[in-house]
């Protein structure tokens, strides 16, 4: 196999050639009738009803996961891990990145709720801006998980502020006439690429991280449900909307990242391997 740096660079390139690209296609506009969902109805007196009020599971999730965050035992940021112990982790210096990836989530509960209860270009905001801090802090924890904990530490917060920026200028550009969403759509997508070849190209500190593939064909589903909003509104006889339906998909697949946590174990990893990792997170 290739040497760890080459693996690296290859993760680097790819970036580049998603920016690029992104890049060369020019501004990507939001669609025309963006804010127009199948499911309008007006239930309890509440706009977009189901729309609003299935982002509850967005609200468990987050809650969940930084609920099960605060049960870690191990105070020692270098203490050993131990199967079946509150933590998921060998050090708590990898927990942050979950923190804000649970808090982004739980966040998202309230900004897309704000969001549909009178869906505008302005309110938008509020709901993508805790998703992108979420998609960083996820890409950043697999980071500690697959590559080095110190490197996850180093990139997660520029890691985070590149998301909330991506929203932050997408914003500024609707506000003078030109929408673009490339930034955006780089932050929310480039993980769901990057995380496969993580997968493919590096041991996993911990078991059950297979999971991880199943979380994204989750959140796959979850997506297009989203762009079949109309079409899966017809086909459950005005029952339910795609985009009501996407939050729940959505949410569940970030309880299944919290349950990949709960059950997980210490891989099993050559030991010259674990010690070349240590060493290379302590000298760094």
């Amino acid at each position: 196999m290739m040497g760890k740096g080459l693996r690296v660079a290859l993760l680097v390139v790819v970036a580049l050639v998603a920016g690029g690209l992104l890049w060369r296609h020019g501004p990507i506009q939001q669609p025309e009738g963006y804010h127009q969902f199948a499911d309008a109805r007006i239930l309890w007196r509440i706009p977009n009803t189901l729309n609003v009020l299935s982002n509850v599971f967005f609200f468990l999730a987050g809650w969940a996961g930084l609920a099960f965050l605060r049960r870690g035992p191990t105070r020692d940021p270098d203490g050993p891990f131990r199967p079946g112990a509150h933590t998921a982790f060998e050090s708590l210096r990898e927990r942050p990145a979950y923190v804000l990836f649970f808090a982004g989530v739980l966040l998202t509960a309230f900004g897309s709720a704000w969001y549909h209860l009178k869906p505008s270009t302005s309110r938008l905001f509020w709901d993508r801006l805790p998703m992108a801090i979420a998609f960083m802090a996820l890409f950043a924890a697999m980071i500690a998980e697959r590559i080095s904990i110190y490197w996850s530490r180093m990139l997660l917060l520029p890691l985070v502020f590149s998301g909330a920026a991506s929203v932050v200028m997408w914003r500024l550009s609707e506000e003078r006439g030109a929408g673009d969403l490339r930034f955006y759509l780089f932050v929310q997508l480039f993980p769901m690429l990057a995380l496969p070849l993580m997968m493919l190209l590096f041991r996993p500190r911990y078991s059950r991280g297979i999971e991880l593939f199943l979380v994204m064909l989750v959140y796959a589903g979850a997506k297009t449900l989203e762009h079949f909003d109309a079409k899966v509104w017809e086909l459950t006889s005005q029952t339910v909307s795609g985009h009501s339906l996407k939050h729940v998909v959505a949410a569940f697949a970030t309880w299944l990242i919290l349950d990949m946590l709960k059950k997980r174990g210490r891989a099993i990893v050559p030991f010259d391997e674990v010690l070349a990792a240590h060493a290379e997170d302590d000298g760094a």
